[in-house]
């Protein structure tokens, strides 16, 4: 029996929590032995057995918190050179998270007796970092592995290069060691790009997401269908925040007010997050989207709060005729276009990224210039108004077959070294580019 370690230390109800559970669930009705480390792996484990998986007694928890990132006393940086506390530099934080690593799946082997055939890890961002080096890591984590690279560092942080040198340097430079089977990337386009890059494979990897039957009678979605009154629906659906375009959407809604649409802001909205991705000082937006969920809009639902369950989360999807996902300064891949693709919904984003190449591939959608206020509002009509002439296809069969649990499970075979999926020209990693 093959075995298989997932580690994810980025504890939530969003997509970590969603990916776990459908790594190690797919992976275990495939046949595998499964170590599963997590913050609450209570959360994989329960859901694993509402869910009726096979093969639970080749599954293997291991309570796994994310490590704290160490301070050290430094001087001359505060009021009057007192002694203060700083964070280590990232190079060396990342090689504690490899030891830290390597200390659990050893821990692990030693519990089980058995030794995973491939560590991956579910949030490979938090492990790679400019100036380190595969050599590095391979003296630090001797087992087989491979992650999913969600933020590729050249997009998050621009090219680097060596002190006084121009020599460049590559965020993700530790996908060199000897130990490393397979980088994944959501971005297909990036994913082929740094292929000839790497000596390892570099694959596209399923944006896949749960498909629980829709709740259509739940109270969220009564409530939506009521105060909508027949008109229109337009969601932004999961956590709110400004990257997610929201301010864009707000004021959409206000300048909308005759227009047959009802608008649904519905997830978790804290201050904390509200800036994610932009300038994290203090400004006035966020009061701004607050004071206006507060004012009884007649063409708005607000729920500001984690959506109880998946079955309530799909079901407000489904209620929607169209979902906004024009996310700003937003360069990656989302789940959002796999839930619009399962319901069959269409869809609008920012023009210039992955989420706008793939929905001109795949007929989803209009995509619009980021922030774009009278451009959104003539997609909506578009799509709403006059969706015949609009010249989509509206492939959604297609994107879900590409973003598939079935193409995920290809995948991580592939990858372990299954040699009945090994070929690198299988269906599932070429159709990518097709």
């Amino acid at each position: 029996m093959k075995s298989i370690a997932f580690i994810d230390t980025n504890h939530g109800r969003g997509h970590h929590l969603t990916y776990m559970r459908g790594f190690c669930k797919t992976m275990l009705e495939a046949g595998y032995r499964v170590f599963c480390f997590y913050p609450d792996p209570d959360a994989v484990q329960n859901w694993l057995e509402e869910r009726g998986t096979v093969s639970l007694e080749y599954f293997h928890p291991v309570k796994m918190p994310k490590l704290k990132r160490k301070e050290i006393p430094f001087f001359g940086m505060f009021p009057e050179n007192l002694p203060g506390l700083g964070r280590l530099p990232q190079p060396i934080a990342v090689l504690a998270r490899w030891n830290y690593a390597a200390t659990q799946v050893r821990k692990a082997v030693e519990t089980v007796g058995v030794e995973p055939d491939l560590v991956f890890f579910n949030w490979l961002d938090n492990y790679f970092s400019y100036y380190l080096n595969g050599t590095i890591v391979d003296r630090l984590f001797p087992y087989p592995w491979s992650g999913l690279y969600f933020r590729p560092g050249s997009l998050r942080f621009g090219d680097r290069k060596l002190p006084l040198s121009n020599v460049s340097l590559d965020h993700w430079s530790i996908a060199k060691a000897s130990h490393c089977r397979a980088l994944t990337l959501l971005d297909e386009d990036i994913a082929q790009t740094l292929q000839g890059q790497l000596p390892c494979p570099v694959f596209p990897f399923p944006d896949f997401t749960d498909e629980t039957p829709a709740k259509p009678n739940c109270d969220i979605v009564r409530q939506i269908r009521d105060k909508a009154q027949g008109r229109k629906i337009i969601g932004l659906v999961g956590s709110l925040s400004k990257r997610k375009g929201l301010l864009t959407l707000m004021e959409v809604a206000q300048r909308s007010a005759e227009k047959d649409w009802f608008f649904v802001f519905a997830g978790p909205l804290s201050q904390a997050m509200f800036n994610q991705d932009f300038d994290r000082e203090l400004n006035d937006d966020y009061l701004k989207f607050q004071s206006f969920s507060e004012s009884q809009s007649k063409n708005c639902f607000f729920y500001l709060k984690s959506i109880p369950d998946d079955g309530t989360f799909n079901g407000v999807i489904n209620a929607c005729d169209l979902l906004f996902a024009a996310y700003e300064n937003f360069q990656y891949s989302s789940n959002t276009l796999t839930k619009a693709a399962l319901f069959q919904k269409p869809l609008v984003v920012s023009q210039g990224y992955c989420m706008d190449r793939r929905v001109q591939r795949f007929g989803m959608g209009l995509s619009i210039p980021e922030g774009d206020v009278e451009a959104c509002i003539d997609a909506f009509d578009r799509l709403l108004e006059t969706p015949n002439e609009t010249s989509l296809s509206f492939d959604f069969e297609g994107y879900l077959q590409q973003h598939s649990i079935a193409s995920l499970e290809r995948i991580l075979k592939t990858i372990v070294g299954d040699s009945a999926s090994s070929s690198p020209a299988s269906p599932a990693l070429s159709s990518f580019h097709s």
